[in-house]
């Protein structure tokens, strides 16, 4: 009886202490919590869907921007969707051993193609039957498209003062809307770029003041009747001044676009109160299945002085530390309140835009190099295809100049755009032209010039502008930095409205959407291997007593 009773004392013991054990890997009470201001949870059964935006300083130090053409730093980095997700984890064991899960597992992988182009349109109203179709090229069907424009309005004084013109962005987004959708002119919707709010519009924050709002718009079809081709409908669009993006996805893509936001930073003339937008940046930022995306269109300072190239680095940095994106002001489907996000926090990212960049180099020996170089739009668009025979020799070509391009100097001394990247530049420089012409202005008597070129003088040409003799640069550029993001192609368009050319990217961008059933499923496994490696890792014991039997 009394070995008995000892055999009995020994395996509550051994009970209270496996019991311990198992509370350390979650199994009973103890777990640990989730870091603070982050929902916790383990089960994914009811999971949102939604990727949590927990700002610059935790996300910032992704790797975002280095590494091979791809963006992805290395194969061994766990994914940053699964970094964010793995916050929302309580138990820090299971926490730990998720992040070394491949996200393959558990996740659906969509790649979207987006077009993203840029075009300071020398403050100049389009005419209505401008066809920029060999800039806005969809032939590929993108799913995304960003249009960015710089002085889409002129910079008056009354202008700058005005922050927005409906009426310029309305006449843009016409030829834009006209080009997607290949609808008649006189049938074509204008959308309007500060319309009053409907049920539709997201306008978040301090972000309803004046300098634009976001806005989300409802799509009716998701296939063009009479060309087949994808139905776009804008989702997105921001203005400060003369600098405007307005973003535009498929039908099918706008059903898993959500989390919308936009901002600006103006970095114009300084009142000392305020900053003026005659110069700064807009921005968007999206996400589409569960990956954050960022769009940023900047107009930086303009000038070919000595210090000209540090305050268009200083007003990078000043756009793109400061670009803010408002959180909604309601708690997310999950519960939790996000916070505002930055341009760091998005897992892919293209900045774009008149960026102003000179060449450290003499007007002559420029133009002398540049001599008969003028690309016909199909040559442009074979030179754009990264990585082609065609656009290897061009950048070859202009190898000369781009040593001595200030965007290239600054990124390479660390002074600017640190992380980004920038496909090799394959096409001539983009400014400054003589307007209706594919001239550099600068050179030639104006009044022949422009009746050679525009006979029917649709663009009219300034005198006093050609005298100014600025010295042929690559002001427009489009740069981008991320994960899960391949550059396609970097061109021109051979367009004529105004004094610079257009510029375009297209990428490939994959975005991944989260499997709760596959997740719950990795979670599960997750816990059975922890629990089977902290139960064999206990301590065993052998009770015998004096009759013979043997407790284990």
């Amino acid at each position: 009886r009394a070995s008995r009773a000892a055999a009995g004392s020994a395996m509550r013991s051994l009970k209270k202490t496996i019991g311990k054990a198992m509370a350390g890997v979650g199994i009973a009470s103890g777990v640990a919590a989730a870091p603070s201001g982050v929902a916790a949870w383990e089960d994914f059964s009811d999971f949102s869907n939604a990727v949590p935006i927990s700002g610059a300083k935790t996300i910032s130090s992704r790797a975002m921007g280095s590494g091979d053409t791809s963006g992805f730093a290395s194969d061994d980095e766990p994914h940053p969707l699964t970094k964010d997700w793995a916050t929302r984890i309580k138990n820090p064991k299971v926490r730990a051993a998720f992040v070394k899960q491949s996200i393959e597992t558990y996740t659906r992988t969509h790649d979207l193609g987006v077009w993203c182009g840029t075009w300071n349109t020398n403050g100049k109203a389009p005419p209505q039957t401008l066809d920029i179709s060999q800039w806005l090229d969809v032939s590929s069907k993108p799913d995304v498209v960003v249009v960015g424009f710089q002085e889409i309005v002129p910079l008056t004084p009354g202008k700058v003062l005005m922050q927005e013109d409906t009426v310029a962005t309305g006449e843009w987004e016409a030829i834009i809307e006209r080009c997607l959708n290949g609808r008649a002119g006189g049938a074509t919707h204008r959308p309007n770029a500060s319309s009053a709010p409907t049920t539709a519009w997201a306008t978040f924050g301090n972000d309803a003041a004046p300098g634009g709002a976001s806005s989300v718009e409802p799509s009716t079809h998701e296939t063009n009747e009479h060309t087949h081709k994808p139905t776009y409908v804008r989702v997105a669009c921001k203005q400060l001044v003369g600098v405007y993006i307005t973003v535009w996805v498929t039908g099918e893509v706008k059903a898993q676009t959500r989390d919308v936001r936009a901002a600006h930073v103006a970095t114009g003339v300084n009142l000392g109160v305020t900053m003026l937008g005659n110069k700064g940046g807009v921005g968007v930022m999206l996400t589409i299945y569960n990956t954050p995306m960022c769009f940023v269109c900047a107009h930086l300072s303009a000038g070919a002085k000595e210090n000209d190239a540090q305050k268009r680095s200083e007003d990078y940095h000043e756009i793109n530390g400061k670009l803010t994106f408002p959180a909604p002001p309601a708690a997310s489907s999950d519960g939790t309140f996000e916070k505002p996000a930055f341009v760091g926090d998005a897992f892919a990212a293209v900045f774009l835009g008149d960026l102003n960049y000179r060449l450290n180099i003499g007007d002559d020996v420029v133009r002398q190099a540049l001599a008969g170089d003028a690309p016909t739009p199909e040559e442009s668009q074979k030179n754009s295809q990264i990585g082609s025979t065609a656009s290897e020799l061009r950048n070859k070509k202009y190898a000369s100049l781009l040593g001595s391009d200030q965007l290239l100097l600054e990124r390479a001394a660390g002074r600017a755009f640190s992380g980004w990247r920038e496909a090799p530049v394959s096409f001539p420089p983009t400014y400054k032209y003589r307007p209706g012409t594919h001239t550099y202005s600068g050179v030639l008597d104006v009044d022949d010039e422009a009746d050679k070129n525009d006979p029917d003088k649709t663009v009219k040409v300034s005198a006093k502008e050609e005298k100014k003799k600025r010295t042929p640069a690559w002001c427009d550029r489009v740069l981008w930095k991320g994960v899960d993001i391949v550059q396609i192609s970097y061109g021109r368009s051979e367009l004529t409205q105004s004094d610079h050319k257009p510029v375009f990217s297209r990428f490939t961008v994959t975005a991944r959407e989260l499997l709760p059933t596959e997740l719950q499923g990795v979670l599960q496994e997750t816990r059975r291997e922890l629990d089977a490696a902290e139960m064999a890792s206990q301590p065993r014991c052998t009770v015998t007593n004096p009759r013979g039997a043997v407790f284990e």
